[in-house]
C-alpha cells in the first residue's frame, strides 16, 4: 500500500501521526470523528488508512502498542461510537491505550467506573495527565509543531525510493547471474564475450549508483525528525541501501573474476610454452655441457683451473635455472590462487621439475667435487708450509733464558699446534669426503649410468694422506718436548712474579700495621676488638708469606729441573725473609700491648672492686664483735694491697711502653697518648679507693675500741722482735720472754694472745693529738710495767720507727698515699714493688722505668682534694693496755 492511492484521505487528516509520544514512550495516533455527512463516504476507507499508519512501524514498535487518542468532541456521537469501533476492531492488539476526548458536560450523567481493555473516555483538559504538554500537538494546546503536508510529502519520496531501490537490486542480481555463468569459456571467444557485457554492467551499476544517492539524500532528511514512525522508516531505509551496496558489490566482484579468469586463461597458455622450452634446452646443450668435464686435478693450481671452467658452465645454466624457478613459482601461484590447471600442464610441469632437478643434482655434484679437491690440495700444501715454519721458529730457535717471553711463546706454540691440528683434522676430512665422492657413480638426467673412472685420482689421495700422517709423527714429537719447557720456564715466570706479589703485600700490610693497628684501646672491650683485628691481620701476613714461599720453592725446584740459576730466586726469599720478620716482630709487640692492657684493665677493675667491699664492711658496726673478723680484714687489706702495688708497676711500665713507637722506622702522631692517660685515671682511681679504705680504718670507732689493746701490743712486740734499732730500757730482760709466732691463724679462727706469766706490760703508742712525728723521730714512749717479774721491768725507747708504720712516699715506686692516714700498718712485702708473675711474660717488665709524674700528679691533685672535704685527726690515738705477759702468739698478718 502506497501514500499515492489514499492521498485523498491522508490529506483529509481523519487520522494522522504527529510524531509524540505518551508518558509510557509510545507513539501517539490522533483519529478524528468526522461529521454525519461524510461517515458513510469515509468509513469504507477508514480502515485502509488505519491499515497504512500501522504498516509505518517497526514490527517492535507495534508489539509495545500505540497511543490513539480519537477526539469525539468535534461530531456527534453516534459517528463516534462507530469510529471508536472501527478503530479497536482495525488496529487490534496495535492499540496500546485508547483515549476518547468527550465534552465536560458528558461526565455529568457517568455513573459506571473504568475498567481494562476499555477505552478511557477524559475531556481534553485531563489529557495532559497521559501525555505531557511538550508531546502533543499545537491543536490540542500542546507544544509539538507538526506540518502534516511535509509529512505526506515525505512518505511519497520514501515510497519512490523503495521501488527504485527494488529495481536496482533486481537489475544487479540479473547481470551477476550473467557474470557467474560466463566463467566457462573458451579463450578464443572471451574477448567477444566480455566486450558485450561491459556495456550492461556499466548501466546497471550507473542505476545503482544512483539509488544509493537518493537513499542517503532522505536517510540525512529524516534524521532532523523525531517521530517514532520516522525512526522506523529511516531504519528500513538504512537495510535497504545496505542491500542495494551488496548486490553492488557482488557485481563488481563477479565482473572482476570474469577479468581474472580471461587473464588466468592466458597465462596458463604461456606457462605451458616456457616449460617446454626449458625442458628441451636441459635435454640438449645441458646434457652435453656436463659430458665433457670430468677431471678433477691433482694439485691446487689444476682443481683451482677447473673450478673456474665449472663456474662458466653454471654461468650458462643460470639462465635456465631463472625461467625454471619463474615457472615454478607461477603455477604455484595460479594453483594457490583457486585456479584449476589442465592436465596437460600439470604432467609437462612434473617432467620439467624431474629433468631440472637430475640435472641440478649432478651439476651440484659436480661443483662439490672440485670444490673438495681444490680445499684437499690447498690444506695439504698450507698443513706442509705451517709445520715447517712452527719448527724453525719456535723449536729451533727460540730462547729459553728470557723468562718473560716465554709465556708468549708457550702461547704462539699452542695456538699453533691447535692450528695445525685443526688443519690436519680437516684436510684427512676432506680428503676422505673427495674419495667418497669419487667413488660415487655417475646418471644423466633420466637416471641412466655414465661411465667414468677415478681410481687412479683415488690412489693419489690416499698417497698424500699417508705422507701427511708420517709428518705428524715427526712434528708432534718435537713440539710436545718444546712445549714441556716452555710451560717450566713460564711457571717459573709466574711463580717469581707471584711472589713478589706477596712480598709487596707483605710490605703493604707493615705499613697498615704500623700506621693503623698501633693503638690500644681504653677500655677491656675495646682492646678485645682490637686484638681479634690484629690477629685477623697477623693471619693474613702468615698466609701471604706462607704462600710466597711455596711460590718461591716451586720455582727454585724448576729452575734446578731447567739447571737455570738460582741467584733470583734466592734474593726473593731473603727478601720475603726479612720482611716476614719485620712484619711478625711489630705484631707480636703490639699483640703483647693489646694483652697486657687488657690484664692491666681487668685487674683494675677487679681490684677497685675488692676495694669497695673492705670499705662497705669497714663501715658495718658488727666488725668490732669479732677478732677474727678484723684479722679477716685485715689480711685481705694486706693481701690485695700486694696485689695494688704489683699493678702500679705494671702500669707505670704499660705507659713507658706504649709511648715507644712500634718499630724504629715508623712513628704515630699520638703515641697512645689517650691509652696512657686512660691508665693514669685508673691508677689514681684505685689510689683514691685505697686512701678511702685507709681513712675509713682510722675514724671507724669500732675498730678503735676493739683493737686499742692486744693488737697494738702484738704490733710492738712484733716489731721489737723484726727492728733492730729498737732499744730495750730493762738489760736484765730475756728475749725469750716474749715468742711470737710465725705462723699465722686461719682467716675463719679468732686469734687471742697467750699469756703466761703474770707480767703487766704497758704500752703507750704515739697517737694524732700532736703534729705526726718523722720517721726520723722516735715515740714517746714504750715501756713495760713489771707486776710478777723478778726483775725490773723494761721500758722499750725505740728511736726509729716501727716497720710497721708507713713511710712518707717520695718515691713513685712506691703506693701514693697522703702521710696523714697512716695510722693502719703498711706491709713490709718486698713483692710490692715487682709486677706480678702471672700477669705476663714480656722482657720489657724487668726494666726499671724512671718516676712517672702522672700518676703522683693525679694522686696529688685528688688526695688534695680530698683533704680539704675531710680534715685529718690532729693528736695520736691513745692506746694503753695491761695484761700479763709470758707468752704472747700473734699472727704474721696482723703484725703486717
Amino acid at each position: 500500500m502506497e501514500a499515492s492511492s489514499i492521498l485523498t484521505i491522508l490529506e483529509s487528516r481523519i487520522a494522522t501521526i504527529p510524531g509524540g509520544t505518551d508518558r509510557d514512550g509510545r507513539p501517539l495516533l490522533f483519529v478524528t470523528a468526522f461529521p454525519e455527512a461524510q461517515s458513510t463516504a469515509t468509513l469504507d476507507k477508514f480502515d485502509t488508512l488505519l491499515e497504512y499508519l500501522a504498516s509505518l512501524f517497526s514490527p517492535e514498535t507495534r508489539r509495545l502498542g500505540l497511543c490513539v487518542v480519537l477526539d469525539a468532541t468535534r461530531g456527534p456521537w453516534r459517528i463516534a461510537r462507530n469510529v471508536v469501533r472501527q478503530v479497536s476492531t482495525s488496529l487490534g492488539t496495535d492499540i496500546g491505550c485508547l483515549l476518547v476526548l468527550r465534552h465536560d458536560a458528558f461526565w455529568d450523567n457517568c455513573t459506571r467506573a473504568q475498567r481494562d481493555g476499555e477505552p478511557i473516555f477524559i475531556p481534553v483538559s485531563r489529557l495532559v495527565r497521559y501525555i505531557d504538554a511538550s508531546q502533543l500537538p499545537t491543536d490540542y494546546s500542546g507544544l509539538w509543531s507538526y506540518d502534516h503536508s511535509r509529512w505526506i510529502a515525505n512518505r511519497i519520496d520514501v515510497e519512490e525510493f523503495v521501488k527504485g531501490a527494488e529495481h536496482a537490486v533486481s537489475e544487479l542480481e540479473r547481470l551477476r547471474t550473467r557474470l557467474v555463468g560466463g566463467a566457462t569459456f573458451r579463450l578464443s571467444t572471451a574477448e567477444e564475450s566480455l566486450s558485450g557485457t561491459s556495456d550492461m554492467f556499466a548501466s546497471t551499476k550507473q542505476l545503482g549508483q544512483k539509488v544509493l544517492n537518493i537513499g542517503e539524500t532522505i536517510t540525512q532528511r529524516l534524521t532532523h525528525l523525531s517521530g517514532q514512525d520516522q525512526k522506523d522508516t529511516k531504519e528500513r531505509l538504512e537495510r535497504l541501501i545496505q542491500v542495494v551496496k551488496g548486490k553492488l558489490s557482488s557485481v563488481e566482484n563477479s565482473w572482476l573474476e570474469l577479468h581474472r579468469n580471461i587473464i588466468d586463461a592466458k597465462e596458463v597458455e604461456a606457462l605451458e610454452d616456457g616449460v617446454r622450452r626449458v625442458t628441451d634446452w636441459i635435454l640438449g646443450a645441458g646434457e652435453s655441457m656436463l659430458i665433457g668435464q670430468q677431471d678433477v686435478g691433482y694439485d691446487i693450481s689444476s682443481a683451482e683451473d677447473l673450478r673456474q671452467a665449472h663456474n662458466a658452465v653454471e654461468l650458462q645454466c643460470r639462465e635456465t635455472y631463472g625461467h625454471y624457478a619463474e615457472l615454478v613459482h607461477k603455477i604455484d601461484l595460479l594453483t594457490q590462487s583457486g585456479v584449476t590447471l589442465s592436465e596437460d600442464l600439470t604432467s609437462q610441469r612434473d617432467f620439467m621439475d624431474f629433468v631440472c632437478r637430475s640435472f641440478a643434482t649432478r651439476l651440484e655434484r659436480r661443483r662439490n667435487i672440485l670444490i673438495t679437491s681444490a680445499r684437499f690440495f690447498r690444506l695439504v700444501s698450507e698443513y706442509f708450509q705451517t709445520t715447517s715454519e712452527v719448527y724453525e721458529q719456535l723449536v729451533m730457535s727460540c730462547d729459553l733464558d728470557t723468562l718473560e717471553s716465554a709465556h708468549a711463546n708457550l702461547q704462539q706454540l699452542q695456538t699453533s699446534q691447535e692450528a695445525i691440528a685443526e688443519i690436519e683434522t680437516t684436510l684427512v676430512r676432506e680428503g676422505e669426503k673427495l674419495s667418497d665422492l669419487l667413488s660415487m657413480p655417475v646418471k644423466d638426467s633420466f637416471g641412466r649410468d655414465v661411465g667414468v673412472n677415478y681410481e687412479n685420482d683415488i690412489v693419489n689421495i690416499k698417497e698424500i694422506l699417508e705422507m701427511t700422517s708420517a709428518r705428524k709423527s715427526l712434528f708432534q714429537d718435537s713440539v710436545e718436548l718444546q712445549r714441556l719447557t716452555l710451560t717450566q720456564v713460564t711457571h717459573i715466570y709466574n711463580y717469581e712474579k707471584d711472589s713478589a706479589q706477596a712480598l709487596e703485600w707483605l710490605e703493604d700490610l707493615y705499613r697498615v700495621m704500623c700506621k693503623h693497628h698501633a693503638h690500644v684501646g681504653c677500655t677491656d672491650r675495646e682492646i678485645q676488638v682490637q686484638k681479634e683485628q690484629h690477629q685477623v691481620l697477623q693471619e693474613t701476613a702468615k698466609s701471604t708469606f706462607e704462600y710466597g714461599c711455596q711460590l718461591l720453592k716451586a720455582a727454585l725446584s724448576l729452575r734446578q729441573s731447567c739447571k737455570f740459576l738460582e741467584d733470583h730466586t734466592q734474593t726473593l726469599q731473603s727478601c720475603l725473609d726479612k720482611c716476614w720478620d719485620q712484619l711478625n716482630s711489630v705484631g707480636q709487640e703490639q699483640l703483647t700491648r693489646l694483652r697486657v692492657s687488657a690484664v692491666f684493665y681487668r685487674n683494675v677493675k677487679e681490684q677497685c672492686d675488692q676495694l669497695h667491699e673492705l670499705m662497705d664492711l669497714a663501715k658495718t658496726e658488727s666488725l668490732g664483735t669479732s677478732r677474727g673478723k678484723v684479722r679477716k680484714l685485715l689480711a685481705n687489706r694486706e693481701r690485695l694491697l700486694v696485689e695494688i702495688g704489683r699493678m702500679m708497676r705494671l702500669g707505670r711500665l704499660l705507659k713507658t711502653r706504649l709511648r715507644e713507637p712500634l718499630s724504629s722506622e715508623t712513628k704515630i702522631d699520638d703515641m697512645n697518648e689517650t691509652a696512657v692517660e686512660s691508665i693514669s685515671e685508673k691508677l689514681a682511681e684505685v689510689a683514691l679507693l685505697a686512701e678511702a679504705l685507709d681513712k675509713i680504718l682510722e675514724t671507724n670507732d669500732v675498730i678503735k675500741t676493739q683493737e686499742k689493746g692486744s693488737e697494738i701490743s702484738e704490733w710492738y712486740d712484733d716489731a721489737d722482735n723484726v727492728l733492730p734499732s729498737t732499744s730495750v730500757t730493762d738489760p736484765q730482760r730475756s728475749p725469750e720472754s716474749i715468742n711470737t709466732s710465725s705462723n699465722s691463724t686461719s682467716s675463719d679462727s679468732q686469734p687471742t694472745p697467750s699469756i703466761n706469766s703474770q707480767h703487766n706490760c704497758t704500752i703507750a703508742i704515739p697517737t694524732f693529738h700532736e703534729a705526726p712525728p718523722s720517721f726520723d723521730q722516735a715515740p714517746s714512749t714504750l715501756s713495760l710495767a713489771p707486776s710478777t717479774f723478778s726483775h725490773s721491768s723494761p721500758t722499750f725507747a725505740p728511736t726509729a720507727p716501727p716497720a710497721f708504720l708507713p713511710p712518707l712516699l717520695s718515691k713513685t715506686e712506691e703506693f701514693p698515699v697522703s702521710p696523714e692516714r697512716t695510722s693502719t700498718p703498711r706491709s713490709r712485702s718486698s713483692s710490692f714493688h715487682t709486677a706480678s708473675e702471672g700477669e705476663g711474660t714480656s722482657p720489657w717488665w724487668e726494666m726499671d722505668p724512671s718516676s712517672d709524674p702522672d700518676v703522683e700528679h693525679v694522686t696529688s691533685s685528688v688526695r688534695s682534694s680530698e683533704l680539704n672535704e675531710v680534715s685529718p685527726p690532729t693528736g695520736y690515738w691513745p692506746i694503753a693496755c695491761t695484761f700479763r705477759l709470758k707468752y704472747v702468739t700473734i699472727s704474721d698478718t696482723l703484725i703486717e
